[in-house]
């Protein structure tokens, strides 16, 4: 009886079906515009020709393909193929003529498969065909604006925000044309040098400066680039806003009247009320701010004080009290100064440890403004960051004379300011960033005080800021004369030996990222902007990432990039097809590879041209829709010279109860000097028979990079190969396999070495638990011209019990004699040494098990974008479950 069996209903209790399999799901897209009868036949792909209005040669090609099928004979190595009764597979079912350009017009069962397969959930409504819609950033990232640095919670449409020209690397305004919020999400702090931080999800993109090196090369040379934060390491540089247009005006002061005070009074006839105000100077205010002003205020900010507060004052205010002592002299004289010009008032100075103001209408104007509170509750307003530059340096010279001390250091000055609160170092960090100053991280620190013969310990947050510190309005001649003359001033133009001059501007520069930190969960936000669809956030140059996929179709054809369905690439570029379709996998290759050539449907068309480099992965998703069918997508890559791309592909299907097939062939041209990374990610049901053919071709110093993660299936049977045909070409193939219970993964690579000096790479990683089976199949080739070339395979098996199994079949062919070739294999077993390490810390035999798991793939986990990978960790330890025990 036929494995191909008529479709039966899959009925589980919800933990058995958890126990076997936990991706299964039995969601089908039953409805479709077109559904092939079962079996194959010449009038089977004459009707898939046809339905799809291909031109002769390829209904030729097809009908080529199939004879050579029927002559071939099933392949008898490897997993058992047997089983498959090809008269039982529907070979083309098309579910919709519809594209839909919005994710909730996206079918259910679609939305539903993404989970399964471990499609991170910002890359679903990209694969889905829609407009994703990315993550972001914390809700307490500070965005600047023209009007000053608002949190990202606080933007609103019409607003806007600084924006960098990718022409004139310039920063420029631009219209905020929406706030979205994104849920919660895993967030990662990013610490640059120079103190920059910011916190955003793994798929938010920086604005880098990338580093390209050939390997012969002693000098490389560096790329602008858009890279999400999963693509960027520790050491990578990124874009810091090291300045800013000055947009900014006076601030209008709010109009303050004299009040009318009246307290209790008693006399001989006893208790009444007794009108003051007269007692009380009515102050002249300016219109608006200036310098002078925004001086006094910082001032404020850093040793002023609401005093006065008495019984007779009803709780409110009556003074406005500055910490200066009578032995800053120089000082005092300033302030009065000041508040005789602005306000034509005397400050009383009879106290030796403070000045007074003794104005309830200054009161007001200090809460007004948003200025009151202690030095714990502290705030710089936001009106402040949209003043004059000038203005700003003022309010910060009034701080640092009140509060600031002078860090000196051979070849720079720092201001350094300490304060209870370390949100208002953040509010001065930020107001430092906008007038083109270098703020340090903020710290924090302890020490031992001695007050009035007692010892306490005083704690609190401190800052430092560099840069043009000469452009502070310090007041305080003691102070300003140690700034000194600086021997050079960090513009982010340089990191530590590595200069980038001519990639910075007067308003852009790059830093170093120091850490990467994952965060936990939290809400994040995102705004779209429109023009250049970039803006400075904690000051970060980070993408509108709304726009990222959205735009990516714009962005890829400025840059002549060709991204379509197979299907699509046929009908629009005819004569590149032509060219390369079935040069690479003939029909006649193998039985799967003329089944996939006779039937195919779906896949991607690539073609990069020479010297683009493609950064933002191009990612495709195939998914089997009903029982009894098959899934025979076509890929062609075709890599021009010096060009690069990075594509991603997932591949899952429901939980049918009958088998099902995928045969998929991928075909990939890397010219001279491109660089191709293939990534894979599939997770099929247990019934079906995943049977791949995948093969680059690749010319002088290019190089293919194949990563493959494979997971479910009844059998798979897949090798992606290269085959470096120029001199110095590389190859490189990074692959997992994981069997569970009836399940085979006869996984492996092919390379083969035509040119002198080629090298390849083979690191293939398998996990067999609960019985199932996991073999390496390699084969490396050198050929007879292949001289001085280098080839390394290494292969590491890990069963988790004595039911399951691993085998290595690795072949060598090597015809010169100047060659390096490496070899080594490794089978290992969960130790109940290990396990009972692990167990004597608190954790269970299950949980032990998953993390010596992650511990055995963590090298090429590593290898995927951050947010795949951390999808593909969960993936792993949902299949761990119930495997112990």
């Amino acid at each position: 009886m036929s494995r191909f069996a008529p479709i039966q209903p899959v009925r589980h209790h919800p933990s058995q079906f958890r126990q076997a399999y936990q991706y299964g799901f039995a969601k089908s897209t039953d409805q479709y515009v077109y559904m092939s009868k079962p079996g194959l036949s010449a009038h089977v792909v004459g009707e898939i020709s046809h339905y799809k209005s291909e031109p002769t040669w390829m209904l030729e090609f097809r009908l080529k393909a199939l004879r050579m099928f029927e002559e071939k004979p099933t392949p008898t190595w490897g997993g058992d193929l047997e089983q498959i009764n090809y008269d039982l597979i529907r070979y083309y079912l098309r579910p919709t003529d519809k594209q839909v350009r919005r994710w909730k017009d996206v079918p259910p069962e679609i939305k539903n498969t993404f989970d399964r397969l471990g499609i991170p959930e910002a890359e679903r409504k990209a694969l889905s065909g829609v407009k994703a819609q990315y993550d972001c950033l914390t809700s307490d990232s500070a965005v600047f604006t023209n009007q000053g640095v608002k949190r990202i919670l606080d933007i609103k449409p019409g607003d806007y925000v600084y924006s960098l020209s990718e022409k004139t690397f310039l920063l420029e305004r631009q219209k905020v044309l929406g706030l979205a919020f994104k849920g919660k999400r895993k967030i990662y702090k990013v610490t640059t040098q120079g103190g920059r931080e910011i916190r955003v999800t793994a798929n938010h993109p920086f604005f880098s400066l990338v580093h390209y090196k050939k390997k012969d090369k002693k000098r490389g040379r560096y790329k602008k680039e858009w890279r999400y934060l999963s693509q960027l390491r520790e050491g990578d540089l990124v874009a810091l806003a090291v300045d800013f247009p000055d947009h900014g005006r006076p601030y209008r002061l709010p109009k303050i009247q004299k009040p009318i005070v009246k307290v209790q009074s008693h006399n001989q006839f006893g208790a009444h009320e007794l009108d003051i105000s007269r007692w009380y100077a009515d102050l002249k205010f300016p219109a608006e701010t200036d310098e002078e002003l925004m001086w006094l205020l910082g001032f404020y900010i850093g040793d002023g004080f609401l005093g006065g507060k008495g019984k007779h004052s009803k709780g409110r205010y009556m003074r406005v009290e500055l910490a200066i002592p009578d032995s800053e002299q120089q000082l005092r004289e300033e302030v009065s100064r000041v508040v005789e010009r602005l306000f034509h008032y005397k400050i009383i100075t009879s106290d030796k440890d403070r000045v007074k103001l003794n104005s309830v209408q200054f009161v007001q104007l200090i809460e007004k403004l948003g200025l009151s509170g202690n030095a714990h509750t502290k705030r710089i307003p936001d009106w402040i960051f949209s003043l004059p530059r000038s203005q700003r340096l003022s309010f910060i010279g009034g701080y640092f004379d009140a509060d600031g001390n002078i860090r000196k250091a051979s070849t720079h000055k720092n201001l350094v300011f300490t304060s209870v609160s370390k949100e208002l170092l953040h509010n001065l960090k930020l107001l430092a960033i906008s007038c083109g100053l270098n703020p340090s991280h903020i710290w924090d620190f302890s020490s031992l005080q001695t007050y009035k013969g007692k010892k306490y310990r005083r704690s609190g947050f401190r800052i430092q800021i560099s840069g043009d510190i000469e452009s502070v309005d310090s007041r305080l001649e003691r102070k300003r004369r140690l700034f000194g003359r600086r021997k050079y001033v960090h513009r982010f133009k340089t990191a530590k030996g590595t200069v980038f001059y001519k990639h910075t501007s007067d308003h852009i520069g790059f830093a170093k990222i120091l850490s990467i930190e994952e965060k936990g969960m939290e809400p994040v936000y995102d705004i779209e902007v429109d023009g250049f669809h970039n803006f400075v956030a904690d000051g970060f140059i980070v993408h509108n990432s709304e726009i990222v996929y959205g735009s990516i179709k714009k962005i890829l054809e400025k840059q002549g990039v060709i991204f379509l369905g197979m299907d699509e690439g046929l009908k629009k570029h005819e004569d590149l097809v032509v060219e390369y379709f079935g040069k690479l996998i003939p029909p006649g290759d193998n039985k799967l590879a003329a089944l996939n050539s006779a039937v195919w449907s779906g896949g991607s068309f690539v073609y990069v041209p020479p010297g683009v480099h493609v950064t933002l992965p191009l990612q495709a998703y195939f998914r089997i829709n009903a029982p009894n069918a098959g899934q025979f997508e076509r890929t062609l890559i075709i890599a021009d010279e010096g060009s690069s791309v990075h594509y991603v592909e997932g591949c899952t299907a429901p939980a049918y109860s009958s088998e099902s097939l995928h045969s998929a062939v991928v075909e990939i041209f890397v010219k001279r000097g491109a660089r191709v990374q293939y990534t894979t990610v599939q997770n099929w049901y247990k019934t079906v028979y995943n049977l791949v053919t995948k093969r680059a071709w690749v010319e002088e110093e290019g190089e293919m990079i194949w990563t493959d993660f494979n997971m479910g299936s009844k059998l798979t049977m897949k090798y992606p190969s290269f085959i470096l045909a120029g001199r110095g070409a590389r190859g490189e193939t990074l692959s997992m396999a994981m069997a569970g219970p009836g399940q085979h993964q006869d996984t492996g690579s092919k390379a083969t070495h035509l040119a002198p000096h080629t090298t390849s790479t083979i690191v293939s990683k398998s996990i067999s638990r609960g019985g199932g089976r996991t073999s390496y199949r390699g084969l490396v080739t050198v050929g007879p011209n292949a001289y001085g070339s280098r080839s390394r395979v290494v292969c590491d098996a890990l069963l988790l019990d004595p039911q399951s199994r691993s085998d290595t079949y690795p072949t060598n062919r090597i015809l010169t004699n100047d060659v390096s070739l490496e070899h080594e294999a490794t089978v290992s077993k969960i130790g109940e040494e290990q396990l009972f390490y692990l167990m004597s810390r608190g954790l269970s035999e299950e949980e032990a098990s998953k993390m010596i798991v992650s511990g055995f793939v963590e090298p090429l986990i590593k290898k995927l974008p951050l947010e795949y990978a951390v999808e593909m960790n969960r993936l792993i330890d949902m299949e761990m479950e119930g495997s112990v025990g």
